[in-house]
């Protein structure tokens, strides 16, 4: 068996899931996978983005793929700017934020998000379309995190839709309508997924069969990632 990793580093977002409060025992399990998958022999090659040419080289009878989700980015006038960070990026420490800083997207990530920048001493807001936040989240959990957001300050503004991120602010409407300005230093997007594409018609046309597991399939959750894979596993 090959497994092909385009990181340096095995466990994919897995490898940022550890990083909110609360959620440092996601590295354990990350730690027991890529221990099984040593221990089981896996031929690694890391560094290495698979493709239908590399993969077809070694004649396999199945291919699982893998590929995941990547974050999405909203098509808002100035998302492109110099004060725009990535929710992803920012988890994994490749980049960094600054003074007041404004979180797009009030899903699990961007909630997570603001908890994590909060905690470290950031003015954090959070700017969600739909009428509440963390419509995903455990309701044991969403307890603590909205005490973490009294502590640490964290704003909420639901039912706002950003119309444009500007120097020093955004510019949003609220649910009636009304433009309201929200004062940032930094934005930080989190917006959701999407699955990544992988070209497998190729592989299909020589027989070989291919699943799809994980975010690549329907972006979802751990848990989601973990039964497709094994459920694909035990098929073959």
């Amino acid at each position: 068996m090959t497994l092909f990793e385009k990181e340096a580093r095995l466990g994919g977002q897995l490898n940022i899931a550890d990083v909110p409060p609360r959620k440092f025992e996601i590295s354990r399990a990350t730690e027991d996978l890529v221990h099984a998958v040593r221990c089981a022999g896996v031929e690694l090659r890391m560094g290495e983005t698979a493709s239908p040419e590399s993969v077809l080289a070694l004649a396999p009878d199945a291919v699982i793929v893998a590929v995941g989700a990547s974050s999405f980015t909203p098509p808002i006038p100035g998302v492109d700017g110099p004060n725009v960070r990535d929710a992803w990026k920012v988890l994994a420490g490749v980049q960094n934020v600054s003074g007041r800083v404004a979180i797009i997207g009030g899903g699990v990530v961007g909630c997570e998000t603001a908890e994590h920048l909060g905690a470290q001493g950031y003015k954090v807001s959070i700017v969600e379309m739909q009428g509440k936040i963390a419509s995903g989240l455990s309701s044991t959990v969403l307890p603590t995190m909205l005490e973490n957001y009294r502590k640490f300050g964290v704003e909420q503004y639901t039912g706002h839709k950003v119309l444009e991120i500007a120097v020093g602010h955004l510019i949003c409407t609220d649910k009636d309508g009304r433009v309201v300005k929200i004062p940032c230093d930094n934005v930080v997007i989190a917006s959701g997924a999407r699955p990544v594409a992988f070209e497998s018609e190729g592989l299909i046309n020589r027989g070989i069969e291919v699943v799809m597991v994980g975010d690549c399939r329907n972006v979802a959750d751990i848990s989601h990632a973990t039964k497709t894979a094994y459920d694909a596993a035990n098929a073959l």
